[in-house]
């Protein structure tokens, strides 16, 4: 059983999970490269999709069903036609988001003030109006953040054959209700379950989230 963290996140994000499950299931949670220290160049997408390759071939285990919670849940899309056992989605990234019109005032005016009047500027507007925290990120971890945003896989959806269980936090804001309602019309062989919680609803509520992935997974 695999879990994969949220971006800036590290694996310690799951300890409400790793004990419960470690009593069911062989359980792996790495750490991803890039948050506790900077990766050697900007990271894509395929940098760490190709990494979750490599340490899955390095367990030896023939399948795997994994936890993503959001950035993981990017990774998962983006290994598609993987052959996981079964699939858990919890506050999933990765589709193209609706934006208001707060959201492109600030993106224009960060790149308005960062033209005109430099960056230093630029970032003191964005932590100002907190422009996604971009102007407290090193410039390689900003590269490279701006490089995964950027990366909608909506088209992946339909590739995803594994069962997956697609379960929300109903106050998550980050990747709200409605977009877990989108991965579930566009994976086949899905089932949504919105519980109390928010972004990190395994952590706001971790024994209802616990016993709903068991009984998913053990089904």
């Amino acid at each position: 059983m695999l879990f994969l963290h949220g971006y800036d996140a590290c694996k310690e994000t799951f300890n409400y999970q790793l004990d419960y499950f470690a009593n069911f299931f062989k359980v792996y949670a790495p750490d991803l490269p890039g948050f506790k220290r900077d990766t050697p160049y900007p990271y894509a997408l395929s940098d760490y999709a190709n990494l979750v390759d490599d340490f899955i071939k390095s367990t030896g285990e023939k399948r795997f069903s994994v936890v993503a919670h959001s950035f993981g849940a990017r990774i998962v899309l983006k290994l598609s036609s993987y052959d996981f056992n079964k699939i858990v989605f919890t506050g999933a990234a990765g589709l193209k988001p609706k934006r208001n019109i707060a959201y492109y005032l600030k993106k224009w005016g960060y790149k308005s003030i960062n033209a005109v009047f430099g960056q230093k500027s630029a970032q003191k507007f964005s932590r100002i109006v907190n422009t996604n925290g971009i102007a407290s990120m090193s410039d390689i971890k900003r590269r490279s953040f701006v490089k995964i945003v950027n990366e909608h896989l909506d088209y992946k959806l339909k590739f995803i054959s594994s069962p997956t269980l697609i379960i929300e936090g109903a106050n998550d804001n980050e990747t709200p209700p409605y977009m877990a309602k989108r991965f579930h019309k566009g994976i086949k062989n899905s089932q949504l379950v919105l519980i109390d919680g928010g972004h990190f609803a395994f952590i706001d509520n971790p024994t209802v989230f616990n016993i709903i992935v068991k009984d998913f997974l053990m089904q």
